[in-house]
């Protein structure tokens, strides 16, 4: 999810706090404070970068990263196998080559895979990387109490080979296509970390011993972490800048202002259209964006909520209508959102809108408000003498309910803000009454056993924005199957809405037992058809992907398959 982000009344107390903060690492630097990198960069690059995010990551441990503010900041510190470059194309990164059936790396039935890691890797300690840290990552994230959200197969694993310290030969009990994804979130070090059913609680989660670039060398809460070159990082010379601050700036107002003053060189999410940002910016900083993958969602809970039974029946007194869900779709007015509400981004009605798996979907509801007033009086839902109507004769809830619905997102994204009161306005217009309310990541996107509402079912409509993948069928799998509905017994369960449907069920299987791209691409868009039609969920559109930089910021490049840190070793400033 984007973590994506947003009261200038905070500025002048952000600033002094950011003052203060660099006042402090010039005195340590000048009482001899020892340096956390010793290898040798560009002499000539400045040392330090100020990025700019506007929440608190909770931990960076990826496996326990809902939120994607953890993996904007983490992938400075991780360590993967093969990840994604900005062409979409997996590239290695501690292995010394991808894997696959024509190098002997993948087995003729796709269920052996086997990893080389690159020679004489070293984790920040100074300790080696060995393949042991492969099968010790299998081992944690796979523990039923590791706490681990991520959909990446990890239950496919039959067993690890490790014959020599630089070889890990994986053994698949099914077909997992996404073998190459396995470990882009990294791979975890067995003697700095902790035992498996801990792993919420190591001190590793915010003091990681780092494979990546850069090393957290103080995490100062609610306002910043502080990160240095890992003197043991596998590229000679690398990263270039000595040092990365990740200061914590809520308020829109006074992350533009650090960004036009040149107090900081990298903004997350700045929510403005290019031509207003790079204005506002007085040549000191632009926009780099492109086309991204968050898809900003409606998901309706088609439960009951608050009734101590996570499970999908009994249906929501509402929402479990779909009439009710087709005059909400028909409600909303698409083009106004796309071109007024938060111009810029594009409109879209299927999850899967980018990648080998894209799906050209129709809008089965399109913006209609007679249609929605008179799908509402068909499903028993009168107006009352205020307008908002009240249930004479619904399916699910008693006579005299009136049509209230909560939106329910997260804090600090300011076109969330705007979107919500959009739709609170074109909700009112057919009789619906709205209410609006945004919590802390750390309760939207927390666990079963946190209470979340969205694992527990305790909402009415969720909005955020998701993604998918470049292989998508796990989330896919976790997201839509009738199986991966969270419950006590399935606390990790993605499937939110409570969405039940057999014939969806059978396509996600088919699509998951064939490595054949058309038929897996075929399977989806049926499935996008069927999500289009029943409305678990409802599409809305996607976000460009950009993040405000400083003209002196160069070797930076905007991957809509990676986070604002994935070539952060890349950087430089000129």
């Amino acid at each position: 999810m984007k973590l994506n982000l947003p009261n200038t009344t905070h500025r002048r107390r952000i600033a002094i706090t950011f003052i203060l903060l660099v006042m402090a690492a010039l005195i340590m630097a000048a009482c001899g404070a020892p340096s956390a990198a010793p290898a040798t960069g560009d002499a000539s690059a400045p040392s330090q970068v100020v990025v700019i995010i506007p929440e608190e990551p909770a931990s960076l441990n990826q496996y326990h990263a809902v939120a994607a503010i953890v993996r904007q900041v983490a992938d400075a510190v991780s360590a993967p196998l093969a990840a994604p470059n900005a062409q979409g194309e997996f590239v290695p990164v501690l292995a010394a080559e991808l894997p696959t059936v024509a190098n002997g790396g993948v087995s003729e039935d796709y269920l052996t895979v086997t990893w080389k890691l690159r020679p004489d890797l070293k984790w920040s300690d100074g300790e080696p990387i060995t393949s042991d840290d492969i099968k010790f990552t299998w081992e944690a994230v796979s523990n039923p109490a590791s706490g681990n959200v991520l959909s990446l197969g990890f239950e496919k694993i039959a067993s690890i080979e490790t014959p020599d310290e630089l070889t890990a030969v994986i053994t698949y009990s099914e077909l997992n296509q996404a073998y190459l994804q396995q470990f882009m979130y990294g791979i975890l070090p067995r003697h700095a970390t902790g035992a498996p059913e801990e792993m919420l609680q190591w001190a590793w989660n915010r003091n990681p011993v780092s494979g990546g670039p850069y090393v957290v060398t103080e995490w100062n809460a609610g306002e910043s972490i502080v990160m240095d070159r890992n003197p043991y990082y596998y590229l000679e010379g690398q990263p270039y800048i000595d040092r990365v601050i990740f200061t914590i700036v809520p308020d829109p107002g006074a992350q533009m202002a650090m960004m036009a003053q040149g107090e900081a060189h990298v903004q997350l999410w700045p929510g403005e259209v290019k031509e207003v940002y790079d204005a506002q910016m007085n040549g000191m900083a632009a926009l780099q964006e492109i086309p991204g993958q968050w898809n900003m969602t409606l998901f309706f809970n088609l439960s009951r909520p608050f009734d101590d039974d996570p499970g999908a029946e009994p249906p929501h007194p509402i929402l479990g209508d779909l009439r009710v869900r087709q005059a909400i779709a028909h409600a909303i007015d698409y083009e106004t959102i796309v071109t007024a509400v938060n111009p810029g981004v594009i409109e879209t009605a299927t999850p899967f809108a980018y990648g080998w798996y894209q799906c050209d979907q129709e809008r089965k509801y399109p913006y209609d408000p007679e249609a929605a007033k008179a799908l509402l009086e068909e499903a028993g839902w009168v107006e009352g003498p205020d307008g908002i109507r009240v249930a004479q004769g619904a399916a699910y809830a008693e006579d005299g309910t009136r049509l209230r619905v909560q939106l329910n997102g997260y804090t600090n994204f300011q076109q969330l803000v705007k979107l919500e009161e959009a739709l609170a306005e074109m909700f009112k217009a057919v009789g619906i009454e709205t209410t609006i309310q945004n919590d802390d990541f750390s309760i939207i996107f927390g666990s079963f056993d946190d209470g979340a509402p969205r694992q527990l079912g305790n909402f009415d409509i969720l909005v955020y924005d998701t993604s998918l993948p470049m292989e998508p069928h796990a989330s896919i799998a976790n997201t839509y199957m009738s199986t991966a509905i969270p419950t006590a017994d399935n606390p990790a369960g993605g499937n939110a809405s409570r969405w039940v449907n057999a014939r969806a069920d059978e396509l996600i299987r088919a699509a998951g037992a064939t490595v054949d791209l058309d038929a897996r691409r075929a399977a989806y868009c049926e499935l996008s058809d069927l999500i289009a039609t029943e409305l678990p969920r409802l599409n809305l559109y996607l976000f460009t992907e950009g993040y405000g930089a400083s003209n002196r910021l160069s070797g930076y490049e905007v991957n809509m398959w990676g986070s604002l840190s994935w070539d952060i070793q890349n950087w430089r400033l000129d």
